[in-house]
This record gives C-alpha cells, structure tokens and sequence, in this order.
C-alpha cells in the first residue's frame, strides 16, 4: 500500500513539471545595460510575477497556457507583451525598455534613498541635467544652482526658498552632496563647489524643505545632492575647451573709469571618459580652469582630477565594490569688501587682499550587495580633506571621516495594489582640525568633533495611486567636550504623502524636522577682515526648525508637445537659528584692567582691535518663512526639424523674525569667553535695555537679513537641425535688509585710516538701487551653438547680455558682460 501511495505522488509531481513551462529573460534599458529589480508581473492578484536579478534576469514557473505579461520599470515607458507557452516549454523573451518621455518621470535618488519617480516624490525636487551645465560652460556646480527655481548661492552658500542670507562662508542649512555624501568641510561645513567633478555628473537633485530625518545636520532647509554618470555599453569619451574675455562696465557707467587696459581673460578645458572594461566599470576625468578675474586682485585658478572604479564581482552575484576618488588645488587672490563704487567699485579695500592655496581630496571606498532575496547591503565611506593656506599666517587643515552603512528591501513588489520599501542605517563622522605647520597663527585652533546616527524610512505605495514616506532620524554630536544630549535629546521625523488624483495629476503634501549643530568654525573661528574682528561664540545653541508643504504637479500633453506645472506653498519655521550678529565680542578694555576689583579682569589676554567690536555667530531667535512657488517645464515639436524646450520658475518668501525677537525680548548673545553682552545698534537707548534683532538691522521691519523676496528664472531652448539657441534669465529681488553696521556711522568712521569709502559706498549704492525702477538684478545670458557633426560641437556665449550693474554679495560686484568661444568633441 505505501508503495502504491508513494507512486502516485510521484506520478503527480511528474504531471505537474510536465505542465508548467518557464518564460526567462532580461530585462534591460535602450543601451543594453540590465535593470536590477524591474517588475515581470503576469497576476499580481494570485502573485504570479518576478523580479530581476542583479543582471537584468528574470524566470517565471507558468502552467502553459497564453498570458499578457507586464514589464515595469522607474523612470521607463511600461511594456506589455502576449506570450503563449506550450507544456515543458521554456521561451527566452528578452525585453528593452525606453526612457520615459514625460519631464515628471525623471528619476530620483535622493528623496528616498532609491530611485522613484520625480512625480510621485512627497516633497518638492528639481533636476539639473548634466547638458545644461555642459552647454553653457557651467565648470563649477553653484552656477548651475543659481538657474534652478528658488535657489540662490552667495559666496558658496546654498540658499534654497530663503533657508539662509549670507554667514560670511561658515555654516549651511542645506547639505550638499556628491555621490550621496557630504562633501562640506570639516571646520565651516561649507561646500567645496569647483572640487565636485562637473565633466563626470549625470544630475543634480535638489530637495526643498527640511530633509535631517535622512541626512541629518546642515540638511535643515534641503539638500543638492551631485551624481556622478555610470558607463552604459558603449563607452563615452568626451573633451571641451572655452576661452573668453570680460567686456569691463559701459561706457557711461560711473564705475568705467575704474577698468584698466589689461586683458581679462578666463578658459578652461575638461575631459570626461566613462567605459566598461569586462567586469570594471570605470570613469575617470579631468579639469583645468584659469581666470584673469574682472576685479583688481581676483585672479583664480584650479585644476582637479576624478576616478571611479566600479567591480562586478562575478563570482558572487549582485556584488560590487570599488572606489570614487578625487582631487582638486586652487590658487589665488580674493578679497572681502570693495574700497567704493564708482571709481573704486573694482578695487579692494586697501590690506584686506588674501593671497590663497587650497587642497581638496576625497577618498571614497564602497561594498554594494544585492541578494537572491532582494534585500540590498550597502557600505561606504568617504575621507575628506581640504587644507586652506594665506599669505596671512592664517589656515586650517580640516579633515572629514564619514562611514554610513545602509540596508534596504522592497516587499510586496509582485502585487499591483500595494508595495512597499524598507530602509534603514547607520552613519557616524569623525572631524579632525589642525592649524597648518609653521603658521603664525589658525583660525580655529586644533578641535575635533564627532557626530552618530541611526536612521530609518518606509515608503509605502497603496491602490497603485497613494504613495506615504514616514522616516526618522536621532543624531548625537560633540564638538570638543560640548554635546548635544541637552539641546538635541530627541529624534527627528518626516511624513509626506502624494496622491495620483488622475493620470497626471499628482497632489502632495509633507512635513519634515530638521536641525543643524554648530560647526567648529561659529564655535571657535577667530580672524580679521581688516581691523575687523570675526570672533567664536563657545555657547551657540543647534538650531531647530520644520518645513510643511502642501503642492500639485500636473501634467500635460497635447500633441507633439508635453510638460508639466507644479504649484506649491510652504511654511519654514525655525527655533533659536544662527547668525553673524556684530557686536563688541572680542576682548574689551574691561577684561584687560582692573586687577582682582574687576569680576571680567583676565591677564595676559591682549586687547582686540577696535576693542573687540565685530561679528560673531548668535543665536538670533524664532523665525518663520512663508512662501509660494510656481514652475513648470514644457518641451514639443514643430515640424519635424524644431524641437523648443521651456523651463520656468517663481519663488516668493515671506521671511520674517519673530515680534518678540525683533524689538522686545532679551536675545541672549555672548562674548569669546562666554558672558552675556549687548549690541549697539541704531538706537542707542536700546544697549542699556534688550538685545533686539531691530538693533543690528538695516530696515524698519522685522524681514530677515539678505534674503530676496522674489526670484524668477527662465530658460529657453531652440533646436533647428543641427543648430541650437538658448536664452536664460536670473532675477532676484532687492535686499531689504543687511546688517545695519555696514551702513553706519561707525563703519563709516573706520574710512579714514584706509584711504578708501567702503561702507559709505554700500550705503550711497543701496539708495540708487531703491531709486531704480527696477531694485533687483537681472541678469540675461544667451548660448549659441552648432553641430558641425555628431562628434563636433562648437558653441558662442554671451553673459549678462545687458551688462547689468550687481553685487553677489554686499560690496562685491558680480562679473561685467562676457564672451566665451566653446569647443567640444566627443569621441
């Protein structure tokens, strides 16, 4: 009997194989290159599908039978395709899928840590393509930032929907990235914009609001995150030359007399190479910029060089490792402040010229596993370096460790009605800051700070048209003895959710902590601009803050042409944000004399210049940033040789300080040594009675220092055949408020002992810009260029086309109207 029963089964089980056929094959994209977990769904109801390996593979166990099979990928057009299979059989069905055509299908990385439609995203994302900062010989990344909608950098600082004005190169409320990974310095965070490999970039994305919950500090008002292209089958070689000429003021400018017969000249060559070699991928790159400058004493030059080598190893499959390295060294002159306008405008103030060598280095190794069961491993690091030497005796070499490990798994992922993705890890940083050998004397002095995270995400997709994103974040740092267990004692946490009201309309809504620690540089930085002291502030407070968003993309098309517009409005609040406040900060009279009577007398420290009076990073209050923006893209056809592409994009922000903080309470601001102080500022009963953020402002009203209300940008492609034409505007609106001692009486004083009218300039230069009918900059450049062949490319730039008069910065002009002739070929 037990034989009989056993033969049946047996029977059964060889029936069974005998009915079912297997369907394999690969999955890949336009350039043959294998897409890793692309969805093969034939019943997602009764869990009939897979998803591919590594390598692009797929297998399928099917009764025979004929079945419509769904190929799905991100960012790729869907492609559904009839198969019949007969018993026993096994057909091979290897399938391309092509780039979607719709703008809101760009592919993002950074909103979640994995790759996700732009459009299914909860948060607000813009994506700056590698063409436009190609084309329009953009060779460091913050001019490429400065065309995206509502985001601005002044002197290397990223401002994106009003985050940040302008803190004197220390400090950023938005974290920049490359290749996923901070790339700020160890002592002022600040971005290393020209040592990020522009030649080699495949995109730029920008998250606007608050993003800690992933990324933790300096991600407070965002992120602008560099990746770096990969090899795809074929390899992509590529070198470009520019040379241009500054054209100096017009002619009936006030400031012509101060452009001098020199020749201004400015060019760059780079060289990208991205090819796959058996089971290495590997890209490799170089650059060279040299720039005579427009102003006197601002000539600057760089050279860097990048590599990434890539393994598949392929004894082990869904393994890779390898490492991304670069360099970069500059050289140059630059200074603070002007020594006027008109006449003066493109000279220095006298003494305050910096004669600089910096070094950039980052050394990037990396382990990435995928297994058998789709869950996906990932360890990387980076070493950061970046020495900064002067011809003042001053310097730093500043060093970052950072080390994050990451896991992450998709669940569900056969089923059409609901998927989701886990992801969570670990980060820890390790900053290292040492004066530079034989200095007369450092910055910050030799520190050290440390910082460890644990983090976590799940996105959710629900009745295919709901997408919700929970995540959070705890983060402890030190810096020296100080930590953040008392001012940072919790974790932070975002949620957002976007919802597909129809085919392509998308509503979204978020909100997201965030929460940025003092760097070394506003604990400990001590300099001078001048006889101007920029002083440390040992009891600076971590600011606090969330961003809340509430948006609809739509898209469109009709015909040849498709787009999409994208409304949204958001609310930014902060607690106890940081700032450069002036003030007497320094070592007065009062802690030099007085003997034991004197409670403030400490001996041997020398009297500062100026008796201590100058800027020093504070803590500033509570603020809030209301505001709207409005953007949208739209690219067609006419005929079949015209192709047009639109980009557009309105901020508006409403930055405003809080009542209480502007002209009542008591702010508390502190000294080198850690005692309470108070400013003086345009009203001098104010010292005696609180410390108020109206005291140091320049305007009646309490909007928050260097912020544009408006900003407008546009840009606009045409492509006839073989000929291309592109226009781009810029316009940011006029600074309201500045720090009100650039413009007073008592900086004005400090002129005659420099033979210079810096300060009085500023103050005669801001009523002509509130006199114009136009207060703000506008800045229109224009690009020209041609396909002699496929390979062969030349190109004419113009920049500010209408020479426009502007500063970057307060008592900085930004560059005249300029040529740049561009050569590129690609092999």
């Amino acid at each position: 009997m037990k034989q009989i029963f056993a033969l049946l089964i047996t029977l059964s089980v060889i029936t069974l194989h005998a009915q079912n056929a297997k369907l394999v094959g690969k999955v890949t994209d336009e350039q043959g290159e294998g897409l890793i977990s692309a969805n093969v769904i034939v019943n997602a109801s009764k869990g009939l599908g897979a998803v591919t390996d590594y390598d692009g593979n797929y297998e399928l166990s099917l009764p025979a039978g004929t079945y419509s099979v769904l190929y799905k990928y991100v960012g790729k057009d869907e492609k559904r395709i009839k198969v019949t299979l007969a018993e026993g059989e096994t057909k091979t069905l290897n399938v391309k899928l092509a780039e979607s055509e719709r703008l809101m299908d760009v592919v993002v990385v950074t909103g979640s840590k994995y790759e996700k439609k732009m459009s299914e995203e909860t948060v607000s994302i813009d994506v700056l393509k590698s063409d436009l900062l190609k084309n329009n010989n953009l060779n460091s990344l913050d001019a490429g930032m400065n065309r995206v909608p509502g985001v601005t950098v002044v002197d290397g600082q990223a401002n994106i929907r009003g985050g940040a004005g302008w803190s004197y190169g220390a400090g950023s409320r938005v974290a920049i990235l490359y290749d996923d990974m901070p790339i700020m310095s160890a002592d002022a965070a600040d971005a290393k914009w020209s040592a990020i490999p522009v030649e080699n970039i495949e995109q730029v994305e920008i998250i606007k609001g608050a993003a800690s919950a992933l990324y933790g500090s300096s991600a407070l008002n965002g992120i602008i995150n560099a990746r770096t292209a990969v090899p795809g089958n074929e390899p992509y070689t590529r070198i470009q030359m520019s040379a241009g000429l500054y054209e100096g003021p017009r002619a009936n400018s006030s400031m012509a007399k101060t452009w001098d017969s020199k020749t201004h000249a400015f060019g760059n060559l780079n060289f990208a190479d991205r090819r796959k070699l058996g089971q290495v991928d590997l890209v490799t790159g170089v650059a060279y910029d040299g720039n005579k400058g427009y102003l006197d004493s601002s000539d600057a030059s760089w050279i860097r060089a990048n590599a990434k080598i890539r393994w598949r190893v392929k004894q082990v499959q869904g393994l890779t490792m390898g490492v991304n390295v670069t360099a970069y060294h500059s050289w140059g002159k630059t200074f603070f402040i002007w020594a006027g306008i008109d006449s003066l405008a493109y000279k220095p103030l006298p003494n305050s010229v910096s004669v600089y060598r910096t070094f950039r280095a980052t050394v990037d190794p990396f382990v990435d596993y995928y297994d058998k069961h789709e869950n996906h491993f990932l360890l990387r690091g980076r070493i950061f370096t970046s020495p900064n030497y002067n011809n003042t005796g001053q310097g730093s070499i500043p060093t970052k460790y950072y080390g994050e490990f990451q896991y992450s798994r998709p669940f569900f992922q056969k089923k059409e009605n609901f998927n989701l993705n886990f992801m969570a890890g670990l980060v820890g940083t390790h900053d290292k800051v040492s004066s530079p050998e034989g200095a007369s004397g450092s910055l910050f002095g030799n520190k050290v700070g440390y910082s460890a995270a644990v983090y976590a995400q799940v996105d959710m997709k629900i009745i295919k048209t709901l997408n919700i994103t929970l995540g959070t974040r705890w983060e402890y740092f030190q810096i020296e003895k100080d930590n953040s267990l008392k001012d940072l004692p919790y974790p932070v946490f975002r949620v957002g959710a976007n919802y597909q009201a129809a085919e392509a309309t998308y509503i979204r809504a978020s909100f997201g902590q965030g929460f940025r620690y003092p760097t070394i540089a506003e604990k400990y930085i001590r300099t001078s601009v001048g006889a101007i002291g920029i002083y440390p502030n040992p009891k600076v407070k971590p600011e606090k803050g969330y961003s809340a968003e509430l948006g609809l993309k739509q898209g469109f098309k009709f015909g040849k042409w498709s787009g999409f517009v994208d409304v949204a409005g958001f609310y930014n609040g902060y607690t106890n944000m940081m700032e450069f406040t002036f003030g007497q900060f320094g070592n007065t009279m009062y802690d030099i004399v007085g003997g034991a009577a004197n409670p403030n007398y400490r001996p041997n420290k020398p009297l500062d210049p100026l008796f201590g009076v100058g800027f020093s990073s504070q803590n500033i209050g509570n603020i809030r940033i209301l505001g709207t923006e409005i953007l949208g893209a739209v690219n067609g056809q006419v005929g079949n040789d015209v192709t047009m592409n639109f980009i557009f994009g309105y901020t508006f922000i409403d930055p405003k300080v809080a009542k209480a903080d502007w002209e009542k309470n008591d702010l508390e601001l502190y000294n080198v040594f850690g005692d309470k102080v108070r400013v003086a500022g345009k009203d001098t009963s104010q010292v005696a009675n609180t410390n108020s953020y109206a005291a140091t402002s320049s305007s009646a009203t309490n909007v928050l220092k260097y912020r544009n209300k408006h900003t407008f940008r546009f840009d606009y492609t045409v492509r006839y055949k073989v000929i291309e034409w592109n226009f781009n505007m810029q316009y940011n609106s006029y600074v309201e408020n500045i720090d009100y001692a650039f413009a007073s009486e008592l900086f004005v004083g400090f002129e005659k002992g420099f033979n210079a009218s810096p300060f009085s300039g500023l103050s005669e230069y801001r009523k002509r810009q509130e006199n114009k009918a136009i207060k703000g900059d506008m800045i229109l450049n224009t690009t020209f260029s041609w396909n002699i062949t496929p390979k062969l490319k030349v190109g004419f730039l113009i920049k500010n086309l209408l020479n426009w008069e502007y500063t970057y910065r307060m008592g900085y002009y930004g560059e005249p109207r300029n040529y740049t002739a561009q050569f590129s070929y690609q092999f």
